[in-house]
C-alpha cells in the first residue's frame, strides 16, 4: 500500500460529480468549492505531449466554468517533471495536506454513537454549521450523497440534535475516514474521538485492513487526536494553481 493507491480509493471513496481518466490522469469536477474533487490527480502518465495534456485540463476546467487546479502527492505523480512544467505556466502550490494512515483494528462501538447505513437528514445541521457559506456546504452534502457502498455515518446526539458527525467508506482493502466535524457548541468533550472510534470499528466490520485519513497539515488538534488513536502520516499532497 502506497501513496498511489490511497490516491485512487480516495477518488472512489470521496466521488467528484464528474470523473475522467486521461492517459494516467483524473479529471475531477463538482461544484467548484473543495480542493480534491475540483482537480486533476497526475497519477501515473501514459501519453506522449505532456503540454498538450496540460492544455487539456485547462480548456476541459475553463468548459466548466472552473479554474484548472492540480493536485500532487508526494511521490503519487508523474511525469516527475510537472511541478516544474507548471511553475514555467505561473502555477504556484498551496494548501499541503497530509494523508495519515493506519492499520485497521477491531473494536467495538462505543456507547453514545448511532451508525447508520445510508446519509440521515441529521447530517445537513452539522455540515451547514461548519461549511464557510452555502456553497461549501451544497458540495460537501452532495458527495456524501455520492458515498459508494460500503459506507457508514455515525452521529451524536445531545439534547434531541445531532452534534458530532463523520462517515466512512471502503474500496476494497482500503477505508477512508471523511467528513469529521462537530457543532461548535459541542467541541472539547472529547465526540469527535467518539465518531472516529465507532468508524474505525465499522472498517474492522468490513474487513478492511488500512484506513485513510486527509487533514490539513497545519490543524495540529486534528492531527495529534489522529496520531493518538495510532495514525502516522504517509505523504503530502498540494494543491496547484495560477493566483
Amino acid at each position: 500500500m502506497n501513496a498511489r493507491d490511497v490516491d485512487l480509493a480516495t477518488i472512489t471513496t470521496w466521488p467528484a460529480a464528474v470523473t475522467e481518466e486521461r492517459d494516467g490522469w483524473f479529471y475531477l469536477a463538482a461544484g467548484g468549492v473543495t480542493g480534491r474533487v475540483n482537480a486533476v490527480w497526475p497519477l501515473s502518465w501514459t501519453g506522449n505531449d505532456v503540454e498538450g495534456a496540460i492544455d487539456n485540463v485547462e480548456a476541459w476546467y475553463a468548459a466548466r466554468g472552473l479554474p484548472p487546479r492540480f493536485k500532487l502527492t508526494d511521490s503519487a505523480f508523474a511525469p516527475t517533471d510537472l511541478p516544474a512544467r507548471l511553475e514555467r505556466r505561473g502555477y504556484n502550490c498551496h494548501m499541503p495536506t497530509l494523508i495519515m494512515t493506519a492499520q485497521v483494528q477491531g473494536a467495538a462501538k462505543p456507547a453514545g454513537v448511532s451508525i447508520h447505513e445510508t446519509l440521515p437528514a441529521t447530517f445537513d445541521g452539522v455540515i451547514r454549521e461548519t461549511s464557510k457559506d452555502d456553497a461549501e456546504y451544497d458540495e460537501r452534502l452532495s458527495i456524501a450523497l455520492r458515498a459508494p457502498q460500503p459506507a457508514a455515518f455515525a452521529t451524536i446526539e445531545q439534547n434531541a440534535r445531532t452534534v458530532a458527525i463523520g462517515m466512512c467508506a471502503a474500496a476494497g482493502d482500503l477505508a477512508g475516514i471523511f467528513l469529521m466535524r462537530t457543532a461548535p457548541e459541542a467541541r472539547r468533550q472529547g465526540l469527535g474521538r467518539l465518531i472516529f472510534r465507532a468508524l474505525m470499528a465499522r472498517c474492522a466490520a468490513w474487513g478492511a485492513s488500512v484506513a485513510f485519513l486527509q487533514v490539513d497539515e497545519h490543524n495540529a488538534p486534528a492531527i495529534a487526536l489522529y496520531e493518538s488513536e495510532g495514525f502516522a502520516p504517509l505523504a503530502t499532497y498540494r494543491f496547484w494553481r495560477k493566483p
